[in-house]
């Protein structure tokens, strides 16, 4: 191969742990391949223009991730393992279907770090600490790093100020649980997300569907829902709306604030996505945080499986809100805490974002070229697309259809909160598929299957 050069200028921290990233990004992307030969550490030194050392040091480091292996007399190559993703614990992902149905994306560095992590943990003292239940609160260190990781989304506060939460799911049934009288209604988008729709069933409380555009809802349509329905709480997603990926212009935002403050309305933003544009207007709780409840988590931009949430409130919600929090799991589970309280303070999180936006951006530019032709709607970050599917095809039998054929989307009907039938589309989750070439290929099935003689057609009577 042609020798290979890691792009260090661009990655911050010491030269050493910036070549050994780079090595991680290549073989993520596929430009470094199983087998492949890595320059020879005194030809890579000359051409970066730093000392044999320097490389050396980030040649062991990429090793002892698992990225590399090297042997005696011969160099330092790729290993099989790192390109893989999957190791010994789990094992591979069922390969019979491609599941692009669910918004969450891991790779090889993950394991890399929590291995890592781990290790950490385990050498520190008193272990058992992370076994004994919390206080109703959480340990003031967890609840100053959730007030760290909101204020990179825009937001300045303090640890008592922040609730801890398992994931955004819970943090949606405590925010209805602390805030809504039994049968009380909620606004909502057209269409929404799944777990907003299944809280809200949950707890027994009717969602009230405002109309949307492209950047989400109208503030008239807002207004008068409030009117016509007296909700006195509304749950919205300004940034890459789930399903529709439209993004709120700050201009619009302000709209919003101004209807819910002449409405005394409590707003509650769902941001789980707000880390993944690189810049987006200003969360809502910024411009209104006497009546926003900030919603956050870990799950999309550090890991699905790291179950850490977060709660912005207004002082006087607080203590409302750690109580629903308590009399649902009584204790946050402190391991996963202190994972995700390491990574924030020693930069791992912000690795996972920059690496996480990377890796979209590519399966964006996928996907456009992809699905060239057809209707889509998305934002150049977001995990999703959406997809408005050509005549004569129908959601639930295109998605039906799809599934026979090996691949996994959901019907916008899933998404929708109203009587009103949901657009005839599917989102496609491009984060889902566990590499690139198998995006490519169930893109690939996606648009034969759309552009293809098929759907229903009624009987003439």
């Amino acid at each position: 191969m042609t020798i290979w050069i890691p792009p260090i200028d661009a990655i911050t921290g010491p030269r050493y742990q910036a070549i050994a990233t780079a090595i991680g990004d290549a073989i993520e992307q596929g430009t470094l391949k199983p087998g492949d030969r890595l320059p020879p550490q005194r030809d890579l030194a000359w051409r970066l223009g730093v000392t044999v050392g320097t490389v050396s040091r980030g040649y062991t480091l990429a090793e002892q991730r698992g990225l590399v292996s090297g042997e005696v007399g011969r160099g330092t190559f790729v290993r099989e393992a790192a390109a893989s993703g999957t190791g010994a614990l789990l094992g591979p992902p069922d390969s019979s279907v491609v599941d692009l149905g669910i918004n969450a994306t891991m790779s090889a560095y993950h394991g890399e770090v929590l291995s890592r992590t781990l290790q950490e943990i385990g050498r520190a003292s008193h272990l058992e600490r992370l076994l004994r239940y919390m206080p109703g609160a959480g340990h003031p260190e967890y609840r100053a790093a959730g007030a760290a990781w909101i204020a990179q989304l825009g937001i300045e506060t303090s640890g008592d100020r922040v609730v801890l939460t398992n994931g955004a799911q819970q943090g949606i049934a405590a925010t209805f649980a602390a805030l809504l009288g039994p049968r009380e209604p909620v606004l909502c988008e057209a269409l929404t997300y799944t777990g907003v729709i299944d809280n809200a069933r949950l707890f027994g409380h009717p969602l009230v569907p405002v109309d949307m555009d492209e950047e989400g809802v109208m503030p008239d349509a807002f207004d008068a829902a409030i009117s016509e329905s007296g909700a006195r709480v509304a749950i919205l997603q300004p940034t890459i709306q789930n399903p529709t990926a439209a993004m709120m212009g700050e201009a619009r935002r302000r709209e919003i604030v101004a209807v819910a403050r002449k409405r005394d309305l409590v707003l509650i933003e769902d941001d789980v996505y707000g880390l993944l544009p690189p810049e987006r207007p200003a969360p809502i709780a910024a411009l209104a945080p006497e009546r926003t409840i900030y919603l956050t988590s870990a799950s999309k931009a550090i890991a699905p499986g790291l179950r850490v949430g977060w709660l912005h409130a207004p002082a006087a919600y607080v203590e409302r809100l750690v109580d629903a929090v308590y009399g649902m799991s009584a204790s946050m589970p402190a391991l996963m805490q202190e994972v995700a309280r390491r990574w924030i303070e020693d930069g791992t999180a912000r690795e996972l974002v920059r690496r996480l936006r990377l890796e979209t951006a590519e399966r964006q530019r996928i996907a456009r070229e992809a699905l060239a032709g057809l209707e889509v709607s998305t934002h150049p970050a977001a995990f999703h697309v959406m997809l408005t599917l050509p005549l004569p095809w129908r959601r639930e039998e295109y998605a039906d259809t799809l599934r026979a054929q090996g691949v996994r989307v959901i019907p916008l009907s899933a998404f929708a909160t109203g009587q009103q039938a949901a657009p005839h589309g599917v989102r496609i989750s491009l984060s889902a598929a566990p590499d690139r070439p198998a995006l490519v290929g169930a893109l690939e099935r996606i648009r034969t299957l759309a552009l293809s003689d098929g759907g229903s057609r009624r009987a003439v009577i």
